[in-house]
């Protein structure tokens, strides 16, 4: 039987010069019942399209932080390392993926990223520059497949239509967040403290992205199990 394949979008290590990346991404593809592909990372647009052709969809992984100028603002002190080559990549394969609506998981780095390619902006850094009156640990010390916050999903939402439920526990590492969320996106989830935890594209096939990682959860925890059964499912009828 044919599986589809998913294009899995890079992380460069700069000290090694070498292209990467966690292996759970590719074993919970696998789980869903797909194939991974790790795209290239230093490739014209022409040589993009034609690896991302070969894909059924896309997961858009976590990473380092992304160049704020992307999304109109300076850098401030809280903001991490940025790397320009993995941006530029990412949104080239963005363009590529919309315009053939293919389906698209994003995750930690990948909801943001795919924020402000839509037109959205970030909280650079969540503990310098927000504030609530219940603040909960966003980049937990405790180990990734361990559950650190809530997040309340929303109704009529894709996330919803997976998970049937309206309220699930998730692990957490992140010091950024989505600050204005883009025109075309809508929420599909919120932690305790109001920070944007989940959203999706109403009219694309499939396009979700989630701010914690279920690739570290989907063998314990059937709410990230179903979230990769259904993206993959998704791009097995592209």
């Amino acid at each position: 039987m044919k599986k589809p394949i998913i294009g899995v979008t890079p992380h460069y290590d700069y000290e090694n010069s070498r292209v990467c990346i966690a292996n759970n991404y590719l074993e919970a593809i696998r789980f869903g019942g797909g194939v991974p592909l790790l795209l290239p990372l230093m490739a014209d647009t022409n040589e993009l399209r034609i690896a991302a052709n070969v894909c059924d969809g896309f997961l858009y992984t976590g990473g380092p932080d992304i160049n704020p100028f992307r999304f109109g603002e300076e850098t401030l002190l809280g903001c991490g390392s940025v790397y320009p080559e993995r941006d530029t990549m990412e949104e080239e394969l963005f363009q590529i993926a919309m315009e053939n609506d293919k389906p698209i998981l994003g995750i930690c780095r990948g909801i943001q990223v795919l924020n402000v390619f839509l037109g959205g902006t970030l909280y650079q850094d969540i503990d310098s520059q927000y504030t609530s009156d219940l603040l909960i640990a966003h980049s937990q010390k405790s180990g990734r497949s361990v559950l650190s916050h809530s997040v309340i999903v929303e109704q009529s939402s894709l996330l919803y239509d997976i998970l049937g439920k309206d309220y699930i526990q998730v692990n957490s590492f992140h010091h950024q967040a989505i600050k204005d969320i883009a025109p075309a996106l809508r929420i599909a989830g919120i932690s305790s403290d109001n920070l944007i935890e989940a959203v999706y594209h109403p009219n694309h096939k499939f396009f979700l992205a989630v701010q914690w990682h279920p690739e570290h959860l989907y063998a314990v925890n059937k709410d990230a199990a179903k979230v990769f059964i259904a993206f993959i499912n998704a791009c097995n009828h592209t």
